[in-house]
C-alpha cells in the first residue's frame, strides 16, 4: 500500500504535467469509457483489426447491458482481460481509478492479506482514493493512459471501418449519458454526499453534462433512436418550469405532417411520448406562443384541407401544459378555440406569433391560398379570445423570427419575400402601444449577419440570439446576438450586432426551435436547440449550449 502510494503521487504529477501539452476533442465520461476499451482490448501493436472489432462489439453490448444491469456491470464486462499494456504499479492505479469512477468511495471488509493478497492490495489502493469525485477519477484515468500512449485512441479504431468508428464513439457518448442520469439520479457517491445519498437539485443534468465543456459550445445529447420523438423541423417548441421541453407537430423527412406531442426531461435528460386525449391537426410551419402555462398554436391549412380554391381562417388551437398535469400518465388535450373578431387572418405557414402582454401578434407568413408572401399584422387577445387588425408591416416577408422586448415592441429580421432572402442588417419594431413601425439604428461597426431565412431565435436577457437557417445556396452554420438593451430601457432604437460562433456544424439547419433554460441549481442558462432539416433531411437531435457569463 506504502509502494503504491509514493507510486501514485508520483504518478498523478508526472501525468499531469504531461497532459497539460496535448489537446483532447474528447472529453469527460466520453472519453474515460473509451479509454477503458482501450485498455482492455487494444494493442500496441500494429495486429489490433481482431481485437478492435472485439471492441466495437462489446462497447455495444455493454449499452443495452447499463439498462439492465446498471453501471457496475458494465464495468465488470469492460474490465475482464489481462492488463498487458502498463505494469504493475500503473495497474493497481488505474484499476482503482476505475473501480472508483464506477462504484464510488471504497466500502466494506479489507479482504484478508493472507488468502486473498492481490484482494487486498486492490483494495487498500481503492480505499487511498478517499472521496475522490467520479469525474476527478475518469481526468486522471485518461491522463496517465494519454502518458504512455497518447495516440491510444488511433491504436483503438485502427481496423474499423467509419461505421464501426461511429458507432464506437455514439456508444460511448451513450455511456456518458448513463453516468449523467445516474447523477441526477442520485445514482453515484460524490465528495459532497455522505453513505446517504442524496438528490441533486432540479437540471442537474444540464450542469453534469457541460462539466467537462467549454461554455459558448454546442454539444448534442447523446441519445438512442428508440428514447427519440421522430425527426422533424417546423415544429413548436416551449420550456415550462426550467424543467421540461415540450415539442410538437412539425414534418418530417418523408413529407408527413405530425400532430404527437413529446417531453424532454431536464432533470434527467430522457425524452418520452405524451398521450393526447385529441391529438392536434397535423401541420407544419406553424407558430406559437406561450402565455403563462398555456401553449397557444396558430396553423394555416393542414392535410385535410384540400380545397384550393377555398379561403381558410388561420386557425387557433391551445394545450395546457400545466404543472398539475405532469407525470408519466397525465393526458394532454389541444383544444381548439373559436376566435372572434369583423375581420381575421387568413391561413399561413412559416409565420411569427409575439407575445406581448395577454396578447399574440401574427405578423407575416406565406398566404395558404395564394402562396404570396404577408405583410399584414393581427393581434389575438388570449382573454377574450378576438382578433384585431393592425398596422401592416415595412416589408412581407416569411420564415423569418421576431420577439418582444420590453412587453411593448416587436423586432422582426430576416426571411423570405419570394425568392429574396431578407437582410438582418435591418431591423423592423414595432410598437404595440402606438400601433406604429420603424426601422432599428444598427450600429455601423456592427458584424451583421448574412441575409437568411428559416434560422431560429431567443431573447437572452437584453440579448437576442439567432442560429442557422439558410440562403437559397446553403445551411449556415453560424449565430449572431443583438444587444437591444437601448430599446429595452426605451432610451434609443438602436441596436448592435455581433457575432456569437462562426461555425458550428450542429447549427447548420432551417427550421430548428430554440429556447432557454436556467437550471435552478447553478443558476447557469443553457440554450436549447431541436429539430430542423439540412439537405431536405429532418433532425431529431437536441443541441445544448452552456452560456458564458459575457453571453448570459
Amino acid at each position: 500500500a506504502t509502494l503504491w502510494s509514493h507510486s501514485a503521487t508520483r504518478e498523478s504529477a508526472r501525468v499531469r504535467a504531461h497532459a497539460r501539452t496535448h489537446t483532447h476533442t474528447m472529453r469527460g465520461p466520453e472519453r474515460f469509457y473509451l479509454a477503458c476499451a482501450f485498455r482492455t482490448h487494444a494493442s500496441p501493436t500494429a495486429a489490433v483489426a481482431e481485437s478492435t472489432t472485439s471492441t466495437y462489439r462489446k462497447l455495444n453490448e455493454a449499452v443495452s447491458d447499463l439498462r439492465t444491469m446498471g453501471r457496475a456491470a458494465m464495468m465488470e464486462q469492460l474490465v475482464d482481460s489481462p492488463r498487458a499494456l502498463f505494469d504493475e504499479d500503473k495497474t493497481l492505479v488505474l484499476d482503482a481509478l476505475e473501480t472508483q469512477a464506477a462504484c464510488g468511495p471504497c466500502t466494506g471488509p479489507r479482504p484478508s492479506e493472507f488468502w486473498y493478497p492481490a484482494k487486498a492490495l486492490s483494495y487498500d489502493a481503492w480505499s487511498m482514493l478517499g472521496d475522490m469525485e467520479a469525474t476527478c477519477c475518469m481526468e486522471l484515468y485518461c491522463e496517465i493512459i494519454t502518458y504512455d500512449y497518447p495516440n491510444w485512441f488511433e491504436l483503438l479504431v485502427r481496423g474499423m471501418s467509419d461505421q464501426q468508428r461511429r458507432d464506437l464513439i455514439a456508444t460511448a457518448k451513450e455511456c456518458a449519458l448513463e453516468f449523467y442520469r445516474a447523477l441526477a439520479e442520485a445514482g453515484l457517491k460524490t465528495t459532497n454526499e455522505s453513505s446517504t445519498l442524496k438528490s441533486l437539485q432540479p437540471a442537474m443534468f444540464l450542469d453534469e453534462l457541460f462539466s467537462h465543456c467549454a461554455d459558448d459550445e454546442f454539444a448534442a445529447i447523446p441519445c438512442s433512436d428508440s428514447m427519440l420523438p421522430i425527426a422533424r423541423y417546423g415544429h413548436l417548441a416551449t420550456v415550462v418550469d426550467e424543467t421540461t421541453l415540450y415539442i410538437s407537430h412539425g414534418r418530417a423527412s418523408n413529407g408527413r405532417l405530425l400532430g404527437d406531442l413529446w417531453r424532454l426531461d431536464l432533470n434527467t435528460g430522457k425524452w418520452t411520448g405524451a398521450h393526447l386525449r385529441w391529438p392536434g391537426s397535423p401541420c407544419d410551419g406553424l407558430a406559437s406562443a406561450q402565455v403563462g402555462t398555456v401553449l397557444y398554436a396558430f396553423r394555416g391549412r393542414g392535410k385535410d384541407d384540400c380545397d384550393v380554391t377555398a379561403q381558410y381562417p388561420l386557425k387557433v388551437s391551445a394545450i395546457e401544459l400545466a404543472d398539475d398535469d405532469y407525470s408519466m400518465d397525465a393526458s394532454f388535450k389541444w383544444m381548439h378555440i373559436d376566435a372572434r373578431g369583423d375581420l381575421s387572418p387568413r391561413a399561413r405557414s412559416t409565420h411569427t406569433a409575439t407575445r406581448i402582454g395577454s396578447s399574440v401578434y401574427i405578423f407575416g407568413g406565406v398566404d395558404a391560398k395564394t402562396g404570396d408572401d404577408c405583410s399584414d399584422l393581427w393581434e389575438f387577445n388570449t382573454i377574450n379570445q378576438t382578433w384585431l387588425k393592425r398596422s401592416n408591416g415595412l416589408q412581407a416577408r416569411s420564415a423569418h423570427v421576431a420577439v418582444c422586448i420590453a412587453d411593448r415592441y416587436m423586432l422582426v429580421t430576416g426571411g423570405s419575400n419570394g425568392n429574396e432572402v431578407c437582410s438582418c442588417g435591418e431591423v423592423h419594431a414595432y410598437d404595440a402601444v402606438e400601433d406604429a413601425w420603424s426601422v432599428i439604428n444598427i450600429d455601423s461597426d456592427s458584424d451583421v449577419p448574412s441575409p437568411r431565412a428559416g434560422h431560429s431565435a431567443v431573447l437572452i436577457d437584453n440579448e437576442w440570439f439567432i442560429f442557422g437557417g439558410g440562403d437559397n445556396d446553403r445551411a449556415l452554420c453560424d449565430a449572431y446576438i443583438l444587444n437591444v438593451s437601448q430599446i429595452a430601457d426605451e432610451t434609443n432604437m438602436a441596436a448592435t450586432w455581433r457575432q456569437f460562433t462562426s461555425s458550428c456544424a450542429l447549427m447548420g439547419r432551417e427550421g430548428m426551435s430554440a429556447n432557454v433554460v436556467r437550471s435552478p441549481a447553478s443558476g447557469r442558462k443553457f440554450i436549447v436547440l431541436h429539430g430542423g432539416a439540412a439537405a431536405g433531411k429532418a433532425s431529431a437531435e437536441t443541441f445544448i449550449c452552456r452560456l458564458s457569463a459575457t453571453n448570459a
